[in-house]
């Protein structure tokens, strides 16, 4: 008996052991990872990386395509961004995986101002139709409305934005439909409004990306809108 209780006491210490020099490997090879894509932007480092042999041992396929997707996306390189994320959406993903493939890509290709988001999104909309999870519905409502605003520019959407606005949401999602609002006011020709939108969408967020955007979009730049 006391042989068997070792014996089970030695194979937990070796799972526990495995696990944790696993997790230490994957956190050091993420860091890596995230260096090479956003720090010094390093497209060669970043693809050898990615497909190493510890990546394919410690991430799954899907994880790391989703990791090179978002790397196109930063990297502003369209074509094998959409290349990516048409090769992932032909996978078995799981609710999470699925959502954030479309997420970055119909907000990518709408900031674009690329039509073909309209097909990423009719496939999502496919995809989930007959879903009646929450966040997945919000998902699906705020990507229509992100191309709404982005590609047909439609100023309807002028009412659903200030009642999201005028709700209790968090100041970094208020400071996004307040910069969308400002677009379609812009659009509209009411650039008065757009510059407050604008100024409240900056006070709102804490992006530093996102505040100098905004400060270049203030100072006369207006295309950046």
């Amino acid at each position: 008996m006391k042989s068997v209780i070792l014996t089970i006491i030695i194979l937990a210490a070796a799972v526990i052991s495995s696990s944790v020099i696993r997790r230490f490997f994957l956190d050091r090879l993420s860091r890596q990872l995230y260096e090479a894509a956003y720090v010094k932007k390093d497209k060669e480092l970043f693809e050898i990386l990615i497909a190493s042999p510890q990546a394919r041992m410690l991430m799954s396929d899907v994880s790391r395509d989703i990791m090179s997707l978002n790397f196109r996306i930063s990297m502003d390189d369209r074509e094998m961004a959409v290349r990516t994320a048409e090769r992932l959406l032909k996978k078995k993903l799981n609710l999470q995986e699925a959502q954030s493939v479309y997420l970055s890509t119909i907000a990518y290709l709408c900031e674009k101002e690329d039509t073909k988001a309209l097909d990423f999104l009719t496939d999502m909309k496919n995809r989930f139709q007959d879903s009646k999870d929450l966040n997945t519905m919000l998902m699906l409502y705020d990507c229509e409305l992100t191309y709404d605003v982005y590609i047909r520019k439609d100023a309807g959407r002028i009412r659903d934005l200030e009642e999201l606005i005028s709700t209790d949401i968090d100041p970094e999602n208020k400071a996004v439909y307040q910069y969308r609002l400002a677009k379609l006011y812009h659009h509209e020709g009411d650039k008065e409004k757009a510059v407050q939108l604008l100024n409240e969408a900056k006070d709102n967020t804490k992006n530093d990306g996102a505040r100098k955007k905004i400060d270049r979009i203030l100072s006369g730049d207006w295309d950046r809108l």
